[in-house]
């Protein structure tokens, strides 16, 4: 009855329209799910499995890493950017020598970090950037214009591209 572009439609649909502090405590979940899976491999000596749960899992720390703004974040983009290098090496450790304790390495820092994003409000970081932004400068910078033919500017600060929950 429901065709499958249609439910891809739905998904980007509700992806694209929710709050990046929602997307945060998603990935995190997922991460979670997936390292929880990697574990449950692990135990069952399914080496395949295990290495798609643990690429995937890393891939999202990658993605997490790469949208930290340290120009607004401070010492708290600093140390989620030196907690997601630990995770990302623990994930090659996995990979490695395919021992759990590197897994549950990862559990033990995605618990509280959860924990915490799930506490902030829909909307805040947007609201706190801004504020930031007019603090800092006070007026809006002008604008590059590129001419015809050129390479277009960098995507505006913050913009970033997130890997599918789904996935």
């Amino acid at each position: 009855m429901y065709n499958n572009h249609g439910v891809q439609r739905y998904r980007e649909t509700d992806i694209n329209s929710i709050s990046k502090e929602k997307m945060i405590v998603l990935l995190y979940e997922r991460m979670q799910s997936d390292l929880m899976g990697a574990k449950k491999s692990i135990g069952e000596n399914n080496r395949i499995e295990m290495t798609k749960k643990i690429n995937h899992s890393q891939r999202i720390v990658s993605e997490l890493r790469g949208a930290l703004d340290h120009s607004i974040g401070g010492d708290v983009s600093q140390n989620l950017e030196s907690l997601y290098d630990f995770m990302f090496h623990e994930h090659l450790e996995v990979l490695v020598d395919l021992k759990v304790e590197h897994v549950e390495n990862c559990l033990k820092v995605i618990a509280p970090l959860l924990d915490a994003w799930r506490q902030i409000p829909n909307g805040s970081g947007d609201k706190t950037a801004q504020e930031i932004a007019s603090s800092q400068s006070g007026v809006e910078p002008a604008k590059e214009t590129v001419p015809a033919g050129d390479t277009p500017p960098e995507p505006a600060p913050g913009t970033t591209s997130l890997l599918s929950v789904s996935a």
